[in-house]
């Protein structure tokens, strides 16, 4: 469980959904104000172990402003802040979110951070019958100037497939006709720690089902279910 603790609420941001008023935003990505949807996290034996919840805090033009609280042992773990942009053709997270809170600890700090933006296709069907499966990588580096030298910490999304449709139930027993997502994490924090995971995302709704595996693809780590949502 301590893999989902690390990495989900990096790259969660990837996986709720409604269809934007202008027709221009992705289906997998709430635009409208005060919407939320929260996910429980699951231990290998199916114990819950916490939950994740986004909400659209405000909606300016093509940007959307999200904020993510991660809770657990009835505290508050993580929470952060992000943006989601949309384009012609999909939408685009800024890398810096990837890194969800531990930008925070480093405000003091001299901080440069690159890398190339989380992007997510409008229509999946669409996209994976004109270029194919595979989506393009996402990654993020940062270095840090401390007394004692420089830190680099990075990650990268890679290997991001979509594997197919299947159906799944829904928290109040709806049925949703899912797209399955799977990619690679390879995060650097002096040590290289990978994982490989698989999102169900539902137009109209998000992200319905996640599973999280180590590095391997068959030993699975922890799992995440939509349990909550309020669209507006």
């Amino acid at each position: 469980m301590k893999s989902i603790t690390a990495f989900l609420f990096i790259i969660l941001p990837l996986t709720v959904n409604l269809t934007y008023a202008q027709g221009k935003c992705s289906k997998y990505y709430p635009m409208t104000e005060g919407s939320h949807v929260t996910l429980t996290m699951y231990d290998t034996d199916s114990i819950a172990q916490g939950k994740m919840t986004y909400k659209v805090d405000k909606v300016v033009g093509d940007i959307g402003e999200y904020s993510f609280t991660m809770e657990g042992r009835g505290m508050v773990l993580n929470n952060s802040k992000y943006n989601i942009t949309c384009t012609d053709n999909g939408v685009e997270i800024d890398f810096k979110s990837m890194a969800g809170g531990m930008l925070a600890r480093y405000s003091d700090m001299e901080a440069d951070i690159q890398g190339s933006n989380i992007y997510l296709p409008n229509d999946l069907a669409e996209y994976l019958a004109t270029s194919g499966p595979v989506l393009p990588e996402s990654s993020m580096e940062l270095a840090v100037t401390t007394p004692a030298g420089t830190q680099r910490i990075s990650m990268k999304m890679t290997n991001r497939i979509i594997e197919g449709t299947e159906t799944l139930s829904g928290p109040n027993g709806e049925e949703f006709e899912c797209h399955i997502v799977s990619y690679d994490m390879i995060m650097n924090m002096g040590a290289t720690m990978a994982s490989h995971t698989k999102q169900w995302l539902a137009e109209g709704v998000g992200v319905v089902k996640i599973l999280d595996y180590a590095e391997d693809k068959t030993t699975l780590r922890g799992s995440m279910l939509l349990t909550d949502y309020n669209l507006n």
